[in-house]
């Protein structure tokens, strides 16, 4: 018999280290077993690179489609834009649904979760998606966890075989980790954890969750930098915010990764306020001092490994208007939410990086 690694899902073997699914221990189809992948990041951070490809996760996927009732979607809510891949759109279209949305420790203002809950509601039924229900939790914490669980008893009294699908970091290995009752899932901040479909069954239940790997959305800064930085990018803990009102011809920086010139002229002084994980900087200077900036070492994000990289990808201008209470996201990075517009600017950019203008999540104060 075969024997799979609890924590990825891949074939556990014995040959050879250098391939997938490598341990050294004697395989015994009895027990609960890691690959040595999986047993080094879970007991020592340590991180071996296995990006999945777009077409490997659709792959990977497409084998439970068609044998599974329910999908569980997990999003972030501090990233909702880059946890809203097309590819998670489609399959939620397809089958029956609960939507889970992750991190709410991490809401930076006090937003109750019913509001967090309707406006998940109003993104998705955008896209034309209906799902039985949403739950708003904290992995980190555990609160509304419970409550998923109650969910799928609710809409499958007798058991059911769920997939739980999302995009790498929202965190989708925690939430079965906690529905389980126990940490099975390898849980970290390093896409590509997941490589297999895993099933693991609730105790006392006969509900299923497989476990499948995390997609890599199109379109995020965090994935144009190194490892490191994008750990920085992405929020984990502590969310940054700064207000401006900026005058015409400031330039505001987000790190060393985007920056937008305000346009508005002085009789218009927009107020906004900018969103981030703690580590990116944010920074309000003049036109050639920004240039001064790009070139120099005041940003710690590109870091020396990356930042050269980083600047190979060509930069493009894009003239947007902001309406009071909108907010434009720059996906796997930051957004800016407008509390007095028009917010007129010219957005400088990697022509990668995919931004949006949505409805206010969060309306910031002055």
């Amino acid at each position: 018999m075969t024997k799979k690694c609890v924590g990825c899902g891949v074939e556990l073997q014995n040959t050879d280290k250098n391939l997938q699914g490598y341990t050294p221990k004697p395989i015994n189809t009895k027990e609960d077993m890691y690959c040595q992948r999986c047993f080094q990041l879970k007991h020592y951070g340590k991180y071996s690179v296995n990006k999945m490809t777009r077409e490997d996760y659709k792959k990977e996927v497409g084998k439970l489609l068609d044998d599974v009732k329910l999908v569980i979607a997990v999003f972030d809510i501090i990233d909702f834009e880059g946890s809203f891949d097309v590819e998670i759109l489609d399959i939620l279209r397809e089958k029956d649904s609960i939507v889970i949305v992750n991190k709410l420790d991490l809401i930076p203002d006090e937003k109750h979760p019913s509001e967090v809950a309707n406006w998940v509601k109003n993104r998705l039924a955008e896209e034309s998606i209906v799902p039985l229900d949403i739950a708003i939790v904290s992995t980190k914490n555990g609160y509304g966890v419970n409550g998923v669980f109650r969910k799928i008893k609710h809409f499958y009294p007798d058991g059911v075989n769920a997939m739980v699908i999302g995009v790498t970091n929202v965190g989708k290995s925690s939430v079965i980790n906690r529905l389980l009752g126990k940490k099975i899932a390898t849980v970290s901040k390093y896409p590509g954890t997941t490589i297999k479909n895993t099933l693991n069954m609730i105790p006392f239940t006969n509900i299923g969750l497989y476990d499948t790997p995390g997609l890599i959305p199109e379109g995020r800064a965090s994935d144009l930098v190194c490892d490191n930085c994008a750990q920085k990018i992405i929020p984990s803990g502590e969310i940054s915010r700064k207000t401006f009102k900026a005058k015409h011809n400031r330039m505001i920086m987000i790190g060393n990764l985007v920056k937008f010139k305000i346009l508005n002229n002085d009789e218009i002084k927009p107020i906004f306020s900018i969103y981030a994980a703690k580590d990116v900087q944010f920074h309000e200077t003049t036109i050639e001092k920004s240039k001064e900036l790009e070139l120099g070492n005041f940003f710690t994000i590109p870091c020396d490994c990356c930042k050269e990289e980083y600047n190979k990808h060509k930069k493009i201008n894009k003239t947007l208007t902001i309406n009071t209470g909108e907010e434009l996201v720059f996906k796997g990075l930051a957004w800016v939410s407008v509390k007095r517009g028009p917010l007129n600017i010219q957005v400088t950019l990697p022509e990668e990086i995919e931004i949006s203008v949505r409805k206010a999540f969060i309306n910031p104060r002055r």
